[in-house]
Formats: C-alpha cells, structure tokens, sequence
C-alpha cells in the first residue's frame, strides 16, 4: 500500500508540474491575442466614429446647398424686381 501511495503521490506531482507548465504557456501566449483582440476593436470602433461624421459633415453640406439654392434664387428674383422697377 505504501508503494501504491507514493506511486500515486508522484504521478499526481508529475501531472501538476505538466499541467502547470502548459497553464504557463498559455498565459505567455493570452497578452498577445489580447493586444490583438483590442486592437481591432479600437479599429472598429474608430471605423464607426469616422462613419458618424462623415454622415453628418455629408447632412450638413447637403443642408448648407439647400439653402445656397435658395439663397441665389433670392437674389435673382431680387435683380429682375430692380430691373422692372426701373
């Protein structure tokens, strides 16, 4: 029974040594998946807040051409009154 133990003991000591030698490796191997994974998501992210303001500079220059039309049909109407007023 003691050699059985012992026996026992040593495996139980080799299978924590492997197990903690593989734990190690893997966490040297989680930072650079880590970096990778948060690197693409602030890309991500920085994609969608270029898309935001290229949508709303886009809706404000469409906005400020409105109002250019109109501006310029104003001042057209506002000659041709001059010219028959005279």
């Amino acid at each position: 029974m003691g050699e059985t133990a012992a026996e026992t003991m040593r495996e139980i000591d080799a299978t924590r040594n492997r197990l903690d030698g593989e734990l190690r490796q893997l966490e040297g191997r989680l930072p650079a998946a880590a970096k990778v994974a948060k690197r693409a998501a602030g890309a991500a992210a920085g994609m969608g807040v270029l898309g935001v303001a290229a949508r709303l500079a886009m809706r404000r220059r469409k906005s400020k051409e409105g109002d250019r039309r109109v501006r310029d049909l104003e001042k057209r109407l506002s000659r041709l009154e001059h010219r028959l007023d005279d």
